[in-house]
């Protein structure tokens, strides 16, 4: 018999995973794809979908026509409980591609941007959620609990070479203290809140351990490379922009912290936290002589981060993929209980995407782990200004990447059926020297996904629909994303291990996969 405090504590877990609200209306759009061809070329992708943009704002045709009128797109900002110091470069990247920020839930919207995760029934926006329609968007990925939230994130790190060894206490204790034993002189360990504050060195035998009945997680110590005598950490934006088919990217410049005091070993001087734990108040890296001379050279952070650990005789030749891969490795572990959530919903998957930032940490052999994932990255500049450019920077392109503002149109985008036509075309052309017998000969009782991802005709509308989202994504991807899945050719092989072991569920992916492998031949600015 469960007792009713047990009930209520799983109804709480629940509703912090997204896994509460399911509402599943069965829905497709019907796409004609056209035979004409279109040039395989990214950038002309690019004018192609500007020219649609402007076309729809200086038109107000019929919606039936496929078009939008000129009237700026809306947007909504949920903060709930945070200063809203913290977003004003949020609200600044939309103001810029012309949107306009309203705070009627029955109005127009067509983005909802909130700082918490909305999935259970008291968050201000969960009736909005319910009520979402076709082409709506909101920045939160149901389900994401299972990676962001701490507690969960080290159950999964025994299976994975990408997270240090957790382990939670009081639960288990035990297991911790057998673990050391087996592998005495093999690891050291820290102690963490959930919230990963209160960080102190511990051993297994010490009073610190015995006593804890508050749930507190032991990890493993990672002893880092240090940058002249300072340890570090590293985080990484990361856009996830459907989990079915499962799509994803990284952001090319990332946020560098170092630790205010020179590194003490933890073991040896556990109550100098400031020399191994980077707090909120670190040491910037325009603020650190190693780092700066490369950032006054105008380099980025990830440049100036590469260039600094040259300089000290490391090859990073690796370091940027093996990042790459470590990301996925952790992303498609979770791809299907993401999948599971989403699919409950209206929409699917087609409603959400996300962004986190992962934050790294490197062993003294270089070696990537991921410390946590953060679900409403910081994009305040408040006490560090010269974040300004990087957090405005990541927000536009963020909202370019999923189509709601195309560069030179600065209004949001929704493909008409002419556009859909011109960009199905494309699929043709990019497997034109490559394509099956089953759409030759126009027959789609073929079952092979190769056949499906080169033959527009054999595809359902959902197949259909995922290829066109990738194409504008990929348009929209530009200098500051690149893709991570489906997997490029610059980590494919790092990645062929994770791909075949953890294929994503569903089974859009294989198609979609079969298609970008095709357009990389066409078109190496797919690979």
């Amino acid at each position: 018999m469960i007792s009713d405090a047990s009930k209520m504590a799983m109804v709480a877990v629940a509703c912090m995973l997204g896994i509460l609200v399911g509402f599943k209306v069965s829905s497709s759009m019907e796409i004609n794809p056209a035979k004409a061809d279109l040039p395989s070329d990214a950038a002309e992708q690019r004018l192609l979908l500007e020219e649609e943009a402007s076309n729809q704002i200086a038109s107000s045709s019929s919606a039936d026509a496929g078009t939008v009128s000129a009237q700026a797109p809306k947007w909504q900002l949920v903060i709930e409980k945070a200063a809203p110091i913290h977003f004003v470069h949020i609200r600044k990247a939309f103001q810029n591609l012309g949107f306009v920020e309203t705070n009627d839930t029955n109005d127009d919207w067509k983005l909802l941007w909130s700082f918490r995760d909305p999935f259970y029934a008291h968050h201000p926006s969960f009736e909005v959620i319910k009520a979402m329609k076709p082409g709506q968007k909101i920045n939160q990925l149901p389900g994401s609990g299972w990676f962001t939230y701490k507690w969960y994130l080290s159950e999964v790190n025994p299976k994975l070479d990408c997270l240090p060894l957790t382990f939670q206490l009081p639960k288990n204790r035990e297991a911790f203290i057998k673990f050391a034993k087996d592998h005495e002189g093999q690891y050291d360990w820290v102690r963490k809140n959930e919230g990963h504050k209160g960080v102190q060195a511990v051993t297994p035998e010490s009073e610190a351990v015995a006593n804890i009945m508050n749930n507190t997680l032991v990890q493993q110590l990672i002893r880092p490379v240090l940058i002249s005598g300072r340890s570090w950490d590293f985080g990484i934006y990361v856009a996830i922009t459907s989990s079915h088919p499962f799509r994803a990217y990284v952001y090319n410049d990332i946020v560098l912290r170092f630790c205010p005091a020179q590194y003490v070993d933890p073991v040896v001087d556990p109550a100098n936290v400031n020399a191994y734990v980077v707090g909120d108040h670190y040491t910037a890296p325009w603020e650190f002589p190693p780092s700066k001379k490369h950032l006054d050279q105008g380099k980025t952070y990830m440049q100036a981060l590469t260039a600094v650990l040259k300089e000290q005789g490391h090859d990073v030749e690796d370091l940027i993929p093996q990042l790459k891969v470590r990301i996925l490795e952790l992303l498609l572990k979770m791809q299907p209980k993401l999948k599971g959530v989403s699919d409950g919903y209206m929409h699917g998957a087609s409603s959400f995407f996300a962004m986190y930032r992962f934050d790294f940490m490197l062993d003294q052999q270089l070696r990537p782990y991921i410390m946590e994932v953060n679900l409403s990255p910081n994009l305040s500049s408040t006490r560090h200004k010269p974040l300004a450019a990087l957090f405005s920077n990541v927000m536009s392109d963020l909202i370019r990447l999923i189509g709601f503002g195309p560069e030179g149109a600065h209004r949001q985008i929704e493909m008409s059926p002419e556009t859909q036509r011109k960009l199905s075309s494309k699929d043709l052309a990019v497997a034109s020297n490559d394509i099956c017998n089953a759409c030759v000969d126009m027959d789609c009782s073929s079952t092979q996904v190769n056949c499906v991802a080169r033959c527009p005709a054999c595809r359902t509308p959902a197949q259909q629909q995922a290829i066109l989202e990738t194409i504008s994504e990929h348009v929209h991807e530009g200098r500051n994303w690149s893709r991570i899945y489906p997997i490029p050719g610059d980590i494919k092989d790092q990645a062929a291990a994770y791909g075949k072991q953890q294929a994503p569920v569903g089974d859009l992916n294989g198609m979609l996969d079969a298609w970008v492998t095709a357009a990389c031949r066409k078109d190496s600015s797919w690979c």
